[in-house]
């Protein structure tokens, strides 16, 4: 376990998480792949990145009010707790990114309007429709750079 010591709430307010930095959707491409093998690597992946960890810290404020560094160590602990799950989204993403890319995908962006077009969808027509991205023989959206 780490601790994160500051003095004050400067620390606490420099953790504020965005929503804007979240990632653009997209999906992994690789032509001709069938539906068992493209459940198989997804699924792969999907175990690898559920083994990611995050390091836990822990906010202890120094300072003369011990009232006040209640409130500092509460308030810091807060923003510590949003990092750790913004950090821990992020490396899950990431290994599944590498691992789906070792397995020969390539991920691209989806549009807006394919979007939302899959997120109206539930159940088999959503998978199906998910499925004719993967495995399309010209692949829509830019290719995105790991």
């Amino acid at each position: 376990m780490k601790k994160i010591t500051c003095v004050g709430l400067t620390a606490a307010g420099a953790l504020w998480v965005s929503p804007a930095l979240a990632e653009k959707p997209y999906y992994f491409h690789k032509t001709g792949v069938s539906r068992d093998q493209y459940m198989d690597d997804v699924n792969d992946c999907a175990e690898l990145a559920g083994g990611v960890r995050v390091p836990h810290y822990t906010m202890v404020v120094t300072g003369p009010n011990i009232a006040t560094n209640a409130i500092a160590a509460g308030i810091g602990s807060f923003f510590v707790t949003l990092s750790e799950g913004r950090e821990r989204r992020r490396l899950i993403s990431r290994v599944e990114r590498t691992c789906m890319a070792d397995k020969g995908y390539q991920r691209r962006s989806l549009d807006e309007n394919s979007r939302r077009e899959i997120n109206r969808l539930e159940g088999t027509p959503k998978i199906e429709r998910l499925f004719l991205l993967v495995s399309a023989d010209q692949p829509s959206g830019q290719a995105l750079v790991e």
